[in-house]
């Protein structure tokens, strides 16, 4: 039930773009390239131009190439950020963070800075897993007998190997 219910409001927010989009892509097709994407008729004669072998060469013919197949794909994008932000939220975002843009002091690169390794060296293994030991309390004093054991053995193998 959960998933149909997602399904019914990502369905609900796509309707709710596309048809926003729709309205304000006709206004700029008809303004920029005298296409109505809404009127099959306009597609039928892009299609006969083709297949008459005309060429899309120059950049208003290019231009409205891209626009129509980037058309579904700002829709899709659109229709997940509403589906995920909500109505509020996605119409909200790009105001404050113009108002975020407009009120940060100009010399701050960064909004957020993370101080928790300042200061601190470098620690080797070792350090690192002696410090582990005393914390939990373990008895340092034979590991170290043993360490020193095996330096021992590995360094008696290496002297029997080069000879």
């Amino acid at each position: 039930m959960k998933k149909i219910g997602k399904m019914v409001r990502f369905l609900s927010s796509s309707i709710i773009v596309w048809v926003c989009l729709v309205y304000v892509g006709q206004f700029i097709f008809k303004v920029l390239w005298k296409f109505d994407i809404l009127n099959v008729k306009s597609y039928q004669i892009m299609y006969e131009y083709w297949e008459k072998g005309g060429v899309f060469n120059t950049f208003r013919d290019c231009s409205l190439g891209f626009s129509l197949i980037a058309f579904p794909i700002i829709w899709l994008v659109l229709s997940n950020k509403l589906y995920k932000y909500g109505l509020g939220k996605f119409f909200s975002r790009p105001i404050s963070k113009l108002y975020r843009r407009l009120t940060r002091p100009k010399n701050m690169e960064i909004e957020h800075v993370s101080i928790k390794h300042l200061g601190e060296k470098d620690k080797s293994l070792d350090e690192i897993i002696k410090a582990k030991m005393e914390k939990d309390g373990k008895n340092t004093g034979r590991s170290h007998e043993v360490a020193d054991l095996r330096k021992q053995i590995a360094a008696k193998i290496e002297e029997n190997e080069k000879q």
